[in-house]
């Protein structure tokens, strides 16, 4: 119990921190004021990022198979953008070398296939270049 309080809490710091997709670049990431509001793609964010990031991830989730919602909920992340799966619909699902891996939109997925072992290090906790 206190390993699932821990992750919910650990959860929602990131969503904090990390509300939003921004497409990848070689340039570093500016920080946007928490309550500023843009549009990407097909879908808009950041008006309430904290408003309930867990809920959104748990109704996007329950609209996958149980192994898939499994698989999303342990990743939690998007590797990309760094935006909790589910704060912009349905997260997708992309196999990278026979491993899936979640994204958070669309537009994550070029770049996660341009430069999969930099996200999949990522994902396994390496900060190597």
């Amino acid at each position: 119990m206190n390993s699932l309080i821990s992750t919910a809490l650990t959860v929602a710091l990131f969503g904090f921190l990390f509300s939003g997709c921004a497409k990848p670049s070689n340039e570093p990431a500016t920080q946007q004021p928490a309550d500023a509001s843009h549009a990407h793609g097909e879908h808009e964010h950041g008006e309430d990022a904290s408003h309930s990031d867990m809920e959104k991830l748990k109704a996007e989730l329950a609209k996958l198979s149980p192994e898939d919602a499994a698989s999303a909920e342990s990743q939690l992340f998007c590797p990309v953008s760094g935006a909790m799966l589910g704060t912009m619909g349905s997260p997708k699902k992309v196999d990278v070398s026979g491993a899936a891996i979640w994204i958070c939109c669309q537009h994550c997925e070029e770049s996660l296939l341009a430069d999969p072992d930099k996200y999949v290090a990522k994902l396994k906790g390496d900060h190597a270049p």
